[in-house]
């Protein structure tokens, strides 16, 4: 094991892959995976990388903070947009796995293709399908298409099946490589 700048880190050659430790306050430390020839631009980068929390995905991403003397504060520089040559653009995790920042896994996309492609249902869902929610009477399969909220199609009482096949194939329709699981 080698330190560099405060991340501990492993190179795992077989699989042409380093692994470098995520410093979390008070907690086990994380670990996260980048492809083996970005590992020296990583760890000669001037700030420790650390697991930042993410509330909405309730996962932890690998981050900087980096000083702006001019600013007087620091701000922060994800680890995917780091690799990916990038600080304006968003960066997808493909696999959703968001300490994953091998090249293979990661994509620079528009917002709107990044909220498609999101993994599982809604925390409040209570149909256990993603995209098919309960309006009283009927299920209802609704999803955004041209950033609107539409309701697609309406399920009897017992189709909820149905509903969520239905929900999965317009996924795929409207939203194309970005579909995601349901």
């Amino acid at each position: 094991m080698a330190k560099k700048k405060g991340n501990n880190y492993v190179i795992d050659e077989a699989n042409n892959i380093a692994k470098i430790e995520l410093h979390r306050t008070k907690l086990e430390n994380l670990w996260t995976i980048i492809d083996l020839e970005d590992l020296e631009r990583v760890i000669n980068f001037p700030y420790t990388w650390f697991a930042k929390y993410n509330k909405p995905i309730d996962d932890y991403y690998a981050c900087a903070s980096e000083y702006i003397p001019e600013l007087k504060h620091s701000r922060p520089i994800h680890l995917h947009q780091f690799i990916m040559n990038t600080r304006d653009n968003h960066v997808d995790h493909i696999n959703h796995d968001p300490r994953d920042n091998r090249k293979e896994n990661l994509r620079v996309i528009l917002p709107n293709e990044n909220l498609k492609n999101r993994e599982g249902k809604n925390k409040n869902n209570h149909s256990g399908y993603r995209n098919v929610c309960w309006d009283g009477s009927r299920w209802i399969v609704q999803l955004q298409v041209d950033g609107k909220n539409k309701i697609l199609k309406r399920f009897m009482k017992d189709e909820l099946e149905l509903a969520a096949k239905y929900a999965e194939e317009m996924r795929n329709k409207y939203y194309g490589v970005y579909a995601g699981n349901g």
